[in-house]
């Protein structure tokens, strides 16, 4: 198989595990009017991956990965999905999680199975486990001889991707905007994916008070269009 085309498949906006359901708390963020046009939308999507984003799933993506590289043990796996699970405190963060992780687990066992893949699916319908997407894609990703920065930037602009798309139904901001929120923000994930493998684990986790805050809100906004 061809791992740039395999990439391409499992991080496109159509993949069919429901990403398209959460905003990750940006609905409370739009109906607030914080996020309100074009300008607050691009730094509000700037803030996220610098300051939310690198810090939790792509950091829980290059630990998997790592885990991964060194022939994961059950063990390790279920140590650092439990950290995970720990570090999402709000509920809608933390299903979304394991939503899309499973779905992802599932989906990717039709297309080309996976030992480990499959391993931690059955564990986490055993409830021996929670479940996380960034870990089932990278644990896939690793898998499939796809390279490292390559993954690890595909998942940054995919996470991107689901902000602008979401701002563009919300807000509304206009798809021109969308497109040059996700262009011009090209460099700032480039600077991320280089960062990413020195970030100490001390501060893996570390938390973002106010999105964490504005998911929890979101659980009870008089009306919604978003799951989280």
């Amino acid at each position: 198989m061809n791992p740039l085309l395999t990439l391409m498949q499992i991080n496109d906006s159509v993949f069919p595990i429901g990403g398209f359901t959460h905003s990750y708390g940006l609905e409370t963020y739009i109906t607030k009017g914080i996020v309100k046009d074009s300008k607050s939308a691009k730094e509000y999507a700037k803030s996220m991956l610098e300051y939310s984003f690198f810090y939790n799933d792509a950091a829980f993506f290059h630990k998997t990965w790592t885990i991964c590289e060194n022939k994961a043990t059950k063990k390790k796996i279920q140590e650092l999905d439990a950290l995970i699970t720990a570090y999402k405190a709000p509920f809608e963060i933390r299903d979304a999680s394991k939503k899309l992780g499973i779905r992802f687990l599932k989906l990717t066992e039709k297309l080309q199975p996976v030992a480990r893949c499959k391993t931690y699916l059955k564990s986490i319908q055993n409830n021996e486990m929670h479940g996380h997407y960034a870990m089932a894609f990278a644990m896939y990703a690793q898998a499939q001889k796809i390279e490292y920065k390559d993954a690890l930037s595909a998942f940054y602009y995919n996470s991107l991707n689901g902000i602008v798309t979401n701002c563009a139904k919300l807000v509304p901001i206009s798809q021109m905007d969308a497109q040059q929120i996700l262009f011009k923000l090209q460099p700032l994930i480039n600077e991320l994916v280089e960062k990413q493998p020195d970030l100490e684990d001390n501060l893996i986790g570390n938390c973002c008070v106010a999105q964490d805050i504005r998911c929890m809100q979101h659980e009870k906004l008089y009306t919604r269009i978003y799951i989280s």
